[in-house]
């Protein structure tokens, strides 16, 4: 029953059943709330005084309850959710810049309502794990809640302009908080980061230009511009635009470049932020302009995303298996899970399209998780060195338990969210892009082979006598290692929500394979195979 909703073309519109909190919210102003409210309190943390860094603590608090009152909001509004309905909800517009055609719309269907959850979840890890921030704090924090209110925004966005502005505007904060709190190779991880996300914003803004010009300049609205009837070359040409602004943002062989020293050098939660959401939405972007609304493109690029899917999986599986940093081969393990998301996106089965919604929310817990337990494991061990690092395990039993938790959910075992997504991928990709989906699978095969290795060398090998002390993760750092492996756990063992024994009725959570399935219908619907003569 979990599965009939996404795999039909045409849903029938039944009630969505009761759970709690359900009809709470009547306004149209949620989402807005969502993308506003980071950036009014970060105006607010820079705006207090703070003599000699006295209410230092007080702004950690003011940017965690931040994040936990958008985090309780989209709960209930998730909660609410209407899983039946195909189209938009909680839908704001409002007339803007008229002589040009951009409007401020927002609005959010199953996938984006999925997305929304996984950059709240994020949202209160990043500032958990930022916690042990002691030099200038405002700063940092200010910056931490504006990054989060730009992917936010871009979820979001129903507009192609206001989609540009929030895509490009998340690169300022994040870059300047790995300039201003990063590792020694800070510099070079800014620079890169920025060289490469402008690349990618450069090609969305050509690309939506070309479809703009070619729809004949009215209006920037998704649901006009990216149903519009252009020529198969146009399609072609904003496709392959749009491919490359999502590959360098998820990230994607070989416009990987940023993502190395980002994630080795970041702080963790900012390392966190772009791993967890900030990268996935890249995938969003190609499940919004390229699958969801030019499907003759899609089918002639499909083998081009197979074959970064299988490049992508493959290279970081292999790099990391010779890495001697072990940031670094975090970094590399983490572009995994985009891989597989691609490759479900490239099989454009209906199976496959709902597989790669829920590998972005699943791929972001996972990738954020290996970055998050690695970092913390060599700040904990005081060293990054796969020479130095070893026996780790009977001194720090926590942080060695989720690194193989995270390191399962990167290859997508059963009782975690990865493998349910996993499973949708390969179902439907073997069916249309059988050398890709083997080709991934045999990078996976690779991975686990470095996962085995990595887990051998640092957790259960004899311990180094030479190496500095350790100690095991803290209390706030096992709470948001906590909170990516939960939500990982969660997901994976209920997809369809808990139920009532004996019954339907979900107990508290309708199921995030439920709440994904709204608007899924109509994105598959052109991909759907003929049935009968």
């Amino acid at each position: 029953m979990i599965w009939l909703s996404i795999l039909s073309a045409s849903p029938s519109p039944s009630p969505a059943p009761t759970v709690p909190g359900a009809g709470i919210f009547s306004t149209s102003l949620l989402l807005s709330l969502t993308v506003w409210v980071p950036v009014v309190m970060a105006i607010a943390i820079a705006s207090m005084p703070n003599p000699r860094g006295r209410y230092d603590a007080l702004m950690k608090q003011i940017a965690f309850f931040t994040n936990v009152g958008i985090m309780f909001v989209l709960g209930i509004a998730y909660n609410q959710f209407q899983s039946f309905l195909p189209t938009l909800q909680y839908e704001e517009k409002v007339p803007w810049l008229q002589a040009v055609g951009a409007t401020y719309h927002l609005g959010v269907d199953g996938p984006g309502m999925t997305m929304l959850i996984l950059s709240g979840l994020i949202g209160i890890v990043s500032v958990l794990a930022s916690l042990g921030i002691r030099e200038r704090v405002r700063s940092y924090f200010c910056l931490l809640l504006l990054a989060q209110a730009t992917v936010n925004g871009a979820i979001v966005a129903r507009d192609m302009f206001i989609l540009i502005l929030f895509w490009a505007a998340a690169a300022i904060p994040i870059a300047l908080l790995v300039l201003g709190w990063g590792g020694p190779r800070r510099h070079a991880a800014t620079w890169r980061l920025l060289g490469y996300w402008g690349l990618g914003t450069a090609a969305l803004v050509v690309g939506t230009m070309a479809l703009y010009a070619a729809a004949g300049g009215g209006t920037f609205d998704m649901d006009v511009l990216l149903k519009a009837t252009v020529g198969s070359r146009v399609q072609l040409a904003v496709g392959a635009l749009m491919i490359v602004a999502a590959a360098t943002r998820l990230p994607l062989f070989p416009l990987h470049g940023w993502a190395r020293d980002v994630y080795s050098e970041a702080p963790i939660g900012v390392a966190v932020v772009v791993a967890g959401s900030a990268s996935r939405l890249g995938a969003y972007l190609l499940l919004r302009t390229l699958i969801g609304a030019e499907p003759a493109a899609a089918h002639l690029l499909a083998p081009l995303l197979a074959v970064l899917a299988a490049l992508t999986v493959g290279y970081g599986a292999l790099v990391a298996l010779r890495a001697l940093d072990l940031r670094q081969a975090a970094a590399y393990l983490a572009l995994i899970p985009g891989g597989v998301t691609v490759l479900a996106l490239a099989a454009l089965q209906p199976l496959s399209i709902a597989g790669a919604v829920l590998s972005m929310f699943a791929g972001g817990l996972a990738a954020a998780l290996i970055v998050g337990v690695c970092a913390t494991l060599s700040d904990r061990a005081q060293s990054r060195s796969l020479q130095v690092l070893s026996g780790l395990a009977p001194r720090m039993p926590i942080l060695t338990w989720l690194m193989i938790i995270a390191g399962l959910a990167i290859l997508g075992v059963p009782l975690l969210a990865t493998f349910d997504s996993n499973l949708l991928t390969f179902f439907g990709s073997f069916k249309t892009q059988p050398i890709g989906a083997f080709a991934v699978a045999a990078g996976l095969a690779v991975a686990a082979v470095a996962f085995a290795t990595l887990w051998r060398r640092v957790l259960f090998s004899a311990p180094n006598p030479d190496a500095p002390g350790v100690s095991d993760a803290s209390l706030g750092e096992t709470w948001y290692l906590g909170l990516l492996a939960g939500g990982l756990l969660w997901v994976g063992l209920f997809p369809g929500g808990p139920k009532l024994p004996g019954t339907d009725s979900p107990l508290f959570d309708q199921g995030l394979v439920n709440v994904m399935a709204a608007g899924l219908s109509d994105i598959a619907s052109p991909y759907v195979l003929p049935t009968g003569p």
